[in-house]
């Protein structure tokens, strides 16, 4: 159809009459979350912030956050070397003291330090970790990727600790930090 001459609004109205047809987008399922029985769920994450200034030095801070889903108690470990699988462990042994327990099952994002490779929704999990989670009795789930959605709790945990914990801070020494 050679020199068919069509405005835009008319494709742009086409194109948005189509939409409301078919369905382009894969919907959004969203699964029930037990908040409200204690003890059943925790959601985890990590961060980083740049520029925190401990000692008169700046530095870059890691963290893990835990939020526990029913109660938003509210755990958080800092560091100042990225966080490996060891260290990942370690903060867990010392947040379920903190809490006074294990939750049954812990939310993550697809960090490596969880979740090696996704396909299809099937995980590989991080083999050490996964022996880790079995011998101390709580279930792994993991959400799907860019998805943090599915973890708000811990996602406005993370923005707490950014914004209000350790932005503008500046502390006279590590000990000060970890108090936090």
């Amino acid at each position: 159809m050679k020199g068919l001459k069509i405005s835009e609004r008319s494709v742009s109205r086409y194109l948005r009459s189509l939409e409301e047809r078919v369905p382009h987008k894969r919907r959004r399922y969203y699964e029930p979350v037990l908040d409200m029985i204690p003890g059943v769920q925790s959601q985890i994450d990590l961060g980083r912030m740049s520029g925190i200034v401990i000692g008169g030095k700046e530095y870059k801070v890691y963290f893990v956050v835990f939020v526990l889903s029913h109660s938003r108690l509210m755990y958080v470990s800092v560091s100042l070397r990225p966080i490996d699988t060891e260290g990942f462990i370690r903060i867990h042994d010392e947040a379920f003291r903190y809490f006074g327990g294990c939750p049954e099952e812990c939310v993550y994002d697809q960090t490596r330090l969880v979740v090696i490779r996704e396909e299809f929704r099937g995980l590989e999990l991080n083999n050490r970790f996964y022996q880790y989670a079995t011998m101390v009795g709580f279930r792994i789930r993991a959400c799907e990727g860019y998805d943090p959605e599915s973890k708000g709790k811990v996602e406005a945990g993370v923005k707490y600790v950014k914004n209000n914990a350790l932005y503008g801070e500046s502390f006279s020494d590590w000990t000060d930090l970890e108090v936090i």
